[in-house]
């Protein structure tokens, strides 16, 4: 019985909270703090100046047309939550095609690693390997 009271003390306070207009606030910050982790990249220059403005970084090239990417997109996503310290970007193949030229790349999806301002490539590797990924990105960020 407590419970129930509970719940429906709980669910009452939150329609409050909504029909109050803090609770739609809230809730779009949320969700803007959870996607804005990851920086979309429309050109080649706003590549160049990512990697350079960030002591650490990623840039993730993808395409819509991909299976694996779409596969991997929600777990790049989360990890860029749990790295602070890195800067995670993404690249569609087909809208940024100089920066997939600029760094050959010839199959979706593609991670390449940076550190130092982009002074050092830190590694790189092509698909949708979960593990691999989270592997690469724990060893960047304890880099020095």
């Amino acid at each position: 019985m407590f419970a129930s009271r509970l719940a429906l003390s709980s669910s009452r306070s939150s329609s409050v909270l909504l029909r109050s207009g803090f609770g739609k606030q809230l809730q779009q910050q949320q969700q803007q703090q959870r996607f804005m982790s990851v920086i979309n990249i429309s050109d080649n220059e706003a590549t160049d100046k990512f990697i350079k403005m960030n002591e650490k970084s990623i840039l993730y090239f993808t395409a819509t047309w991909c299976p694996p990417c779409k596969l991997i997109k929600p777990v790049y996503e989360s990890l860029s939550n749990e790295y602070p310290n890195i800067s995670f970007g993404k690249i569609d193949i087909d809208d940024n095609q100089d920066s997939a030229m600029e760094y050959e790349i010839s199959s979706v999806p593609t991670f390449l690693f940076f550190n130092d301002k982009g002074e050092k490539k830190y590694g790189q590797f092509s698909g949708a390997d979960q593990e691999q990924l989270k592997k690469i990105i724990d060893d960047l960020n304890n880099e020095p």
